[in-house]
């Protein structure tokens, strides 16, 4: 993975993290997935990059790469306290049940402040609605399986989560505004709808949603971002 490899909402993402104060010397990444930000930040940009995940291949992967990763829960970070300049949750939250312990977490280790992203859709753009129906569709469906994922948290939901001493708050609303493919994304649910019934309620809404819906002018989700700086007092 290079830095080429990012989107163009993560390499914004990772440009605004480059542009902390102070510099992310030190940085841990809660919920990191596939690492793709770890690793631009690590092997292009000097951070000293740590990523927790509960994903054990992803994390296998990262430490094959050169980066420290651990499987653990974000509600309870094996670190001590400070232990980091910055951490960053990047399109993790809206798959915890109570992310107001992660959130107390990542304000325990971090030393300057914390860094959220979530997935965020202009609805008064008429591509990014119809985007935000059919988000809302896989949600429905994931969880019709028994796991909790919801909407991505707004920017005054994230910030109802501060449980601690907090010196400024920024919100930063990103958009790219790019062709969102629908059947390439319907591809990779495709293991999941093979498993329902035909006539399960989830079904019926998908096609309704794709019967009524104009998915071929359809954009991509854009992001919020909300960075979060402790109080030093």
């Amino acid at each position: 993975m290079c830095e080429s490899a990012l989107g163009a909402l993560q390499q914004r993402l990772v440009e605004r993290l480059l542009q902390l104060k102070p510099f992310p010397s030190t940085l841990l990444e809660m919920g990191c997935g596939d690492g793709r930000k770890l690793l631009t930040l690590a092997h292009n940009h000097r951070v000293n990059a740590t990523g927790v995940d509960t994903h054990e291949p992803s994390v296998l992967q990262l430490k094959n790469a050169g980066v420290d990763a651990r499987v653990c829960d974000m509600r309870h970070l094996p670190f001590d306290d400070a232990s980091f300049d910055w951490v960053l949750m990047a399109n993790s939250l809206h798959h915890i049940p109570n992310p107001k312990h992660a959130v107390g977490e990542a304000a325990r280790v971090a030393r300057h402040g914390i860094v959220v992203c979530e997935p965020w859709w202009d609805q008064a753009i008429a591509s990014q609605r119809t985007t935000y129906l059919l988000c809302e569709w896989s949600n429905a469906m994931i969880q019709s399986f028994g796991y909790f994922h919801r909407t991505g948290l707004s920017s005054g939901e994230i910030l109802e989560l501060v449980d601690f001493k907090a010196a400024s708050a920024e919100i930063h609303y990103e958009l790219d505004i790019a062709r969102w493919d629908v059947n390439e994304w319907l591809g990779s649910y495709e293991p999941w709808l093979s498993k329902l019934p035909s006539h399960h309620y989830v079904r019926w809404r998908l096609d309704h949603l794709l019967a009524t819906l104009p998915t071929e002018s359809a954009t991509r989700p854009g992001q919020v971002v909300v960075v979060i700086r402790k109080s030093q007092s």
